[in-house]
């Protein structure tokens, strides 16, 4: 059996862990087009950048291996200039905590200027925001990335822009080619996202009057649109898709209309022929279990490598909450019958959700429902902070959203995120142990758990594409699972429910557990075992 990292398998020989191991169509039309693109709508600016980091491909082969994904709010993890904004090089000095989890890929929520914190309504593509640096520090965070064998992806919200940005300005001007780059009718539709222009009729907003959308079927778009990503790919890896089945609307479909495949699938065939080696994480927020795996297997994402699964999602954190495993096994069993399978991203928490004590209680079953997470086939993602196990900041009351507080490094003033006066004060939790240094220092931490289990992940090669077997017969509250790789294979139990059962676990000794390892499995206990094939 391989051997865990000496440091990972030291901290956790204490306590109670017991393991020391461990479109084609549309495509050619945007590629006519693109030669036609103005440089003033699309041009990152250069800033006197060189020449910007070599792509990770040349490291590691493409997309393969996506491994643990990481998503960042650059804002929140770490300001470097004391202006109480985080920022990329505050980012980069932090990459050797994130490299210490396991992560494959780093996933940054959007950088561009936007006019809200959170950069999902942009004003302008060309550009990194300067409350976060400029394209040099993002060059020189990518490379830092890249040399720690991290890829990097931007968040782009490219289904709207800000009403503040200039196309929609000149559109409410009057202007008839910029009216032509959004959504605009004599009278509302009855979805209640119409808004009224000033320049008479209305257009629309999926997401609201600040957040115009933009006109898919309109071929300029689909230039301008492939010429941002073209000239953001000189710089990162790809891309995690924002609100791709939002992207257009077709006969009152607003949501997943076979026009949003299509406007995707020409932006991704354009992007590929430029950038093979480009990586795609697209956000589709299906409701029904199996059926964006079919979606990425039938090809209709048309090149999309991951496809979050918010079906997953939901029912792993309904079994934390209920006790009741049943609802997650049969999204399994649905998911498992589906070829893209092993395309899903497992999530639990994000910028747009509750962190987790708030929607699973119970400390022990949170840390159960996050080891399934990080262990079930497909791409795992965890939103920063997650690996502490934070709480939602109850400090925040008027500033954000309370889960994008700072992430807390230490106990000392403003929990290390800055010297200055944070954007957002941080919660008070952070003095009593939901901080990096305090759980660097104890083996059975939330902390220490993440980056075990990421490096079992890696030692026993349970990357996509490996065998997923549900284990049969099991209690209500209970889920279990085999993965079979080149190196072996992995059994994994855990309890969500509320009882402590009885297990059928032979003489077998798992390599790492939340309990001695033997005897009945109680409530949020959780174990594994491996077998070297």
């Amino acid at each position: 059996m391989p051997p865990l990292a000496p440091a990972v398998a030291a901290a956790l020989c204490l306590a109670r862990r017991v393991a020391v191991l461990f479109c084609s169509a549309f495509g050619l039309v945007v590629a006519a087009l693109m030669a036609g693109c103005t440089a003033g709508d699309t041009t990152v600016e250069a800033g006197g950048v060189g020449e910007p980091p070599a792509p990770l491909s040349e490291r590691a082969p493409g997309c393969d291996g996506w491994g643990l994904v990481y998503e960042v709010y650059v804002r929140s993890y770490q300001d470097s200039d004391g202006d109480g904004i985080g920022d990329l090089e505050g980012l980069q000095s932090r990459l050797g905590h994130v490299e210490a989890l396991g992560v494959d890929t780093l996933w940054l929520m959007p950088v561009f200027p936007a006019f809200g914190p959170a950069g999902y309504d942009v004003e302008d593509f060309g550009s990194v925001t300067p409350e976060y640096g400029d394209l040099a520090a993002l060059d020189a965070l990518v490379a830092d990335a890249h040399a720690r064998g991290m890829r990097v992806l931007l968040d782009l919200p490219f289904n709207h822009v800000h009403a503040n940005h200039p196309w929609f300005v000149a559109a409410e001007a009057g202007d008839d080619a910029a009216r032509a780059r959004f959504v605009y009718a004599d009278t509302p539709g009855d979805d209640g996202r119409w808004w009224p222009s000033a320049a008479g009729g209305w257009y629309y907003g999926y997401f609201g009057p600040a957040m115009p959308d933009l006109d898919y079927d309109n071929p300029a778009v689909l230039a301008e649109m492939s010429a941002v990503w073209d000239t953001w790919l000189d710089h990162v890896d790809g891309f995690r898709l924002d609100a791709v089945l939002m992207l257009d609307e077709e006969d009152g479909v607003t949501e997943g209309a076979p026009a949003a495949h299509a406007a995707l699938g020409a932006l991704v065939d354009a992007a590929r022929a430029a950038h093979p080696e480009v990586c795609l994480l697209a956000e589709a927020s299906e409701w029904e279990a199996g059926r964006t795996a079919t979606w990425l297997d039938s090809g209709l994402w048309s090149g999309a490598d991951r496809v979050l699964d918010f079906v997953r999602q939901d029912a792993l954190v309904d079994a934390g909450a209920t006790g009741d495993s049943g609802g997650l096994r049969d999204v399994l069993a649905i998911e498992g019958e589906a070829d893209g399978f092993d395309g899903m991203g497992t999530f639990l928490g994000s910028h747009d959700l509750a962190r987790l004590p708030a929607r699973i209680p119970d400390a022990a079953r949170r840390e159960a429902a996050r080891v399934v997470q990080l262990l079930l086939p497909g791409a795992p993602v965890l939103y920063y902070g997650e690996e502490l196990d934070l709480a939602d900041a109850t400090s925040g009351t008027g500033q954000d959203y309370a889960m994008r507080a700072p992430m807390p490094w230490d106990d000392s003033e403003h929990a290390g995120f800055t010297t200055g006066w944070p954007w957002f004060v941080p919660d008070p939790g952070y003095r009593d142990g939901a901080n990096v240094a305090a759980q660097q220092a104890e083996p059975d931490s939330p902390l220490a758990v993440v980056q075990a289990v990421g490096a079992l992940r890696r030692e026993w090669h349970l990357e996509e594409g490996d065998t997923w077997r549900p284990v049969a017969g099991l209690p209500a509250g209970v889920v279990g699972f085999r993965r079979v790789s080149s190196v072996g294979e992995v059994t994994v139990y855990a309890n969500l429910g509320a009882d402590t059962i009885a297990t059928d676990t032979s003489a077998a000794h798992p390599i790492l557990a939340s309990d001695a390892g033997v005897g009945p499995l109680g409530a949020g206990a959780w174990r594994v075992w491996a077998t070297a094939g």
